[in-house]
């Protein structure tokens, strides 16, 4: 086994922090305070841990607490958009959820996910009514999801609206209902919102942290240590309505992964010998950690999901399901490529800053 890098180390102690682990006094005083602001706010858990953190009386020094109040305003102007999303829906009677962002407010992340029963964007019309939004260029790979994706005014808060579908082509229409069918609500901070229920949670993370990602964050490890822990789960639930989906590839990589990543860092096992077994061969070996999160080989797991989503689709002649699954791997190559361009333009005024 390798050695654990300075990044995992940071890793580990931020996960016994947020889990309510005992930590010992001479890691919290021997923290790189310099290394930890910039891991734990790209991982979507900074305000969490910093609360745990002074919580047990560790007192971080100003740059750190100056880069925690940001983000303490991030989750103030998202809670605020949340609002006025939550009034319109009320008010014209349009069911939207949050698939992501109950498990880890008051930290925020890249963006603020919100999902619609509607499998069209007319809803958007009613669900942003009040507020002052920017719509940001479609893409390919948008319009294959279901999802526009809008800047708010005013604030550096970024919307992600999905229509009715969940997955990276948009091709889980039928399991939105269900997602809808047996949500939850959870406070807000005195905001009730819906959110999926707990097996539900762990089934889309088997949809989306492995399958056309580069990595999955720190949070998403939180979540999932801390609700397998509880010990209520309905195992049997899970893996059929992965197996139905087409995701079990996924979500067994992910959550072998994660097993991996708590016995790595936490000692001990988190899934138990039946439930591995269940979940079937893991797909990729073990995640490397940097401070953008958990690496995996994504382009394999991809590719074996991907191809047997399409077979499914073909079988049961989804031809919808099945169109955008062929047509994603265009949308992927073309992100791909806009990435690189971006490189490239940005690499000459990197150059000219670090030589000015």
């Amino acid at each position: 086994m390798s050695a654990v890098t300075r990044e995992e180390r940071l890793a580990g102690l931020a996960l016994r922090v947020l889990l309510g682990e005992p930590v010992s006094a001479d890691r919290l005083g021997d923290i790189d305070w310099s290394l930890l602001a910039p891991l734990a706010q790209q991982n979507a858990v900074l305000v969490r841990l910093a609360d745990r953190l002074a919580a047990g009386g560790v007192h971080p020094p100003p740059r750190f607490v100056a880069t925690v109040e940001r983000e303490r305003a991030r989750a103030r102007a998202a809670l605020e958009v949340l609002a006025q999303i939550h009034a319109s829906g009320v008010r014209h009677d349009v069911p939207w959820l949050l698939p992501k962002a109950c498990d880890r407010f008051p930290d925020v992340g890249d963006d603020l996910d919100v999902l619609t029963l509607a499998d069209n964007v007319a809803v958007d019309r009613s669900l942003l009514e009040g507020l002052a939004v920017t719509p940001q260029r479609a893409t390919l790979g948008h319009r294959l999801a279901g999802s526009r994706v809008f800047g708010v005014a005013g604030t550096d808060v970024v919307l992600d609206i999905r229509h009715g579908r969940l997955g990276h082509a948009g091709q889980h229409a039928a399991y939105v209902a269900r997602l809808f069918r047996t949500r939850r609500t959870v406070a807000l901070d005195g905001l009730e919102c819906a959110c999926p229920a707990p097996e539900d949670q762990l089934v889309l993370q088997g949809v989306e942290k492995v399958v056309a990602r580069r990595a999955f964050h720190l949070t998403d490890v939180v979540y999932t240590i801390a609700t397998i822990r509880r010990g209520d789960l309905d195992w049997d639930d899970i893996i059929t309505t992965a197996r139905a989906l087409g995701v079990r590839g996924g979500l067994s990589c992910y959550l072998q992964l994660v097993h991996d990543i708590h016995a790595r860092l936490l000692g001990g096992e988190l899934l138990t010998r039946d439930t591995r077994r269940a979940l079937g061969p893991r797909l990729s070996r073990r995640a490397r950690f940097d401070r953008a999160g958990f690496h995996c080989s994504a382009l394999w797991v991809t590719g074996r999901v991907h191809a047997r989503q399409l077979a499914g689709a073909l079988v049961s002649r989804d031809w919808a399901a099945a169109r955008r699954l062929g047509l994603w791997p265009l949308a992927a190559l073309g992100a791909r490529l806009r990435r690189h361009i971006a490189t490239f333009h940005a690499w000459p005024q990197a150059a000219a800053a670090g030589t000015s």
